[in-house]
């Protein structure tokens, strides 16, 4: 699918609502659980790294939709914060409707656990690192297929 690049902004953000408008569609889970999956989610600090993530694709984003002006992409950076606690909200019911209430709270455990410390803390860094290594490798294999598609 070769989505024009002034699209791609509002393709992506409705990727991103697709799973929290079908998980409106489906059962609730236990209240419980939806509390377990919030506490799990603020010790582990997912959120945070997904909105890191976010925020570090701004850039790249801009230059791809320079037509944009500055003001768009100041609101949109200040909504990423205002509107976090509905992405929690989202995300939660993701983790309760696929773990257990038991699991969740093993997964909060983990994350007060030395070894769950200590990867919270790289996590930023692992995430970061790993997507220069997926566009490095992305890039790679692009450059490839696009050598090979050339008339020799």
């Amino acid at each position: 699918m070769n989505i024009p690049r002034r699209r791609a902004i509002p393709f992506t953000l409705a990727l991103l609502a697709l799973p929290a408008a079908i998980g409106h569609a489906q059962n609730a889970p236990d209240p419980a659980r939806v509390a377990a999956a919030r506490r799990v989610l603020d010790t582990s600090g997912s959120v945070d790294v997904m909105l890191a993530a976010i925020r570090a694709n701004l850039p790249a984003q801009r230059a791809a939709n320079p037509s944009l002006p500055d003001e768009f992409w100041s609101r949109f950076e200040a909504r990423l914060t205002q509107d976090a606690p509905q992405l929690v909200d989202s995300i939660a019911l993701v983790y309760a409707r696929n773990f257990t209430e038991r699991e969740l709270n093993d997964l909060v455990a983990f994350y007060h656990s030395p070894t769950g410390r200590r990867f919270r803390e790289l996590q930023p860094r692992l995430v970061t690192e790993s997507a220069a290594i997926g566009q490095r490798w992305g890039a790679r294999i692009g450059f490839e297929i696009g050598s090979s598609l050339r008339p020799k």
